[in-house]
């Protein structure tokens, strides 16, 4: 199983019998199995999976390497199971749960509960290959998403298409290239809205003349991807070429540094350097990137004081931006990998301007 040896030796060093995972991400990280309601309970000698009577016959066929229990009664049956377990510290995820659930889970509650935040952050930041394989195929199928939804923009543009209609598409080519969801609700920002990093897309229609943002990703086996390409629309004006080679060339210089074992805020200030030689600085008002994984928004943040080291097999995107104000604004985002030996990127997408007539 992923990793369960060293987050067991984890829970030796922190002097716990036992942790109870209960967030979506970190129950399907640990066990490939997806379910609205369901626990791993890990000691330091069995593996618990904990879900109700609808997923419960599918865990226990799919799930050979964990002791799977069906969870009756919810939260009272839970913590029977717990209690039955004869443990004196109990780990939790006290940054995934509400006030109300923690105060109804240490009501009468055997063990004693140690909350931690971001308990498996340190394993989950360096993915294995296989996990590394499923992301990039993700990454692949939002390009294949992206080369037929320019056509469709272009064949429509006279059709007054709105921006919700351009997310509408593009969630059926998701569907069509084998994605199982959006990874987080697509972003269209026609004309002034692309100025405003996370626009919600809406019934404004698509601008002539104007640039286009499109920031969207999939989920493909319970991974996701993300992707950002800024296009224009009609005869291209100088202006949004001269800030898209800026961005473009601050995306190329980030890349350019990423390696395994270089101090994370190298790769930030690489971009942020580019973007504040040509007097932009003040424009690009998000960090450069993020981690990806299970979450869209993983560890590290790829910012400009963030001193950690960045990690072998590291997935994070690459997105720099330029936005004005009440004109637009152009962002390039791609997913990436941290290798020993310099950087591999995932998407495919090329980086050079797209012109629509």
């Amino acid at each position: 199983m992923l990793k369960i040896d060293q987050i067991k030796e984890k829970l030796k060093k922190e002097g716990l019998d036992a942790f109870l995972f209960n967030s979506y991400s970190n129950v399907f990280y640990l066990s490939r199995f997806s379910s609205s309601n369901a626990y791993v309970i890990l000691t330091d000698k069995e593996v618990y999976f904990l879900t109700d009577a609808r997923y419960y016959e599918n865990a226990k066929e799919k799930l050979k390497d964990f002791i799977v229990v069906e969870l009756k009664n919810g939260l009272k049956g839970l913590k029977e199971f717990i209690n039955d377990l004869n443990i004196k510290n109990l780990g939790f995820e006290k940054d995934k749960i509400t006030l109300s659930f923690y105060e109804k889970l240490k009501e009468n509650l055997k063990p004693t509960l140690i909350g931690y935040e971001g308990f498996l952050n340190e394993f989950r930041v360096s993915k294995t290959e296989e996990e590394i394989q499923i992301i990039k195929q993700a990454a692949h199928k939002i390009d294949n998403v992206y080369k037929k939804l320019l056509p469709w923009i272009k064949e429509n543009l006279n059709q007054n298409i709105k921006e919700l209609s351009v997310r509408r598409k593009v969630i059926d080519l998701i569907f069509e290239e084998g994605g199982t969801s959006e990874s987080f609700p697509t972003i269209v920002a026609t004309g002034k809205h692309s100025a405003i990093p996370h626009w919600e897309t809406s019934e404004e229609p698509i601008l002539k003349d104007a640039p286009l943002l499109i920031d969207m990703g999939l989920k493909y086996k319970g991974y996701c991807s993300d992707f950002t390409r800024t296009l224009y629309l009609g005869n291209l004006d100088q202006r949004f070429e001269k800030i898209y080679n800026i961005v473009k060339e601050a995306h190329i210089e980030a890349t350019s540094v990423v390696k395994a074992g270089i101090p994370i805020k190298e790769i930030d200030l690489a971009a942020r350097k580019v973007i504040e030689k040509y007097g932009y600085g003040d424009y690009f008002t998000h960090s450069t990137g993020h981690g990806i994984g299970i979450d869209i928004h993983e560890e590290p943040r790829i910012y400009k004081d963030n001193e950690e080291i960045l990690q072998e097999n590291t997935v994070f995107t690459i997105e720099p931006g330029i936005y004005i104000p009440n004109w637009g604004g152009v962002r390039l985002e791609n997913i990436v990998v941290a290798r020993k030996d310099g950087v591999e990127v995932l998407t495919q997408t090329p980086l050079e301007l797209v012109n629509l007539l």
